[in-house]
């Protein structure tokens, strides 16, 4: 009786987890979503999968993601000083900046508070990485036409109720406000 009362539920589970994925596939092959962008990681274009992959790597080890962005931002910020660009590789070298410095960035933080009570260690990291990463890369934007306050904005948005929780007396450091 007990092997059938476990049995059941896991049938119905599995059965479940079957259609819905055979249904996000069906949705998503109409709009045409890349693997990455159904697994809740940014989509962004093949010329900056290798640097922001290494970002969204180094963030999920609780590293913060900035040298690896350095590149993504970089090659994003060309792009989007030359007036010739199409507007294609512009759209692109947006959403490249947007999926490196904000989400990479949100990764690490929430990598790092992820652990059972965050305390001052953890704080200690945040407070190295996080306003090197907002001064060091966000230089890049001058001339972009990209306003840097807004991407800091949207991370802060993204952290900040975390951040204000586990590093209450630094919060404003952390999240430059």
């Amino acid at each position: 009786m007990r092997i059938f009362m476990t049995l059941v539920p896991a049938c119905l589970l599995v059965a479940g987890c079957s259609s819905e994925q055979g249904n996000a596939e069906e949705n998503n092959s109409d709009t045409g979503m890349t693997a990455a962008a159904r697994s809740g990681v940014p989509a962004v274009a093949e010329a900056y999968r290798p640097s922001f992959d290494e970002a969204l790597r180094k963030a999920g080890e609780g590293t913060s993601p900035s040298g690896a962005c350095a590149g993504v931002v970089g090659q994003a910020t060309t792009v989007l000083n030359n007036a010739d660009a199409a507007a294609q590789d512009r759209a692109d070298a947006i959403a490249a900046l947007d999926a490196c410095y904000v989400r990479s960035m949100a990764r690490f933080v929430d990598t790092t508070l992820s652990i059972e009570n965050p305390g001052p260690q953890q704080c200690i990291s945040l407070l190295r990485a996080l306003p090197v990463h907002r001064s060091s890369l966000g230089s890049f934007f001058e001339g972009t036409g990209e306003d840097v306050a807004g991407y800091d904005k949207r991370l802060a948005d993204l952290v900040g109720e975390k951040v204000r929780s586990a590093c209450p007396d630094n919060a404003n450091t952390i999240l430059g406000g």
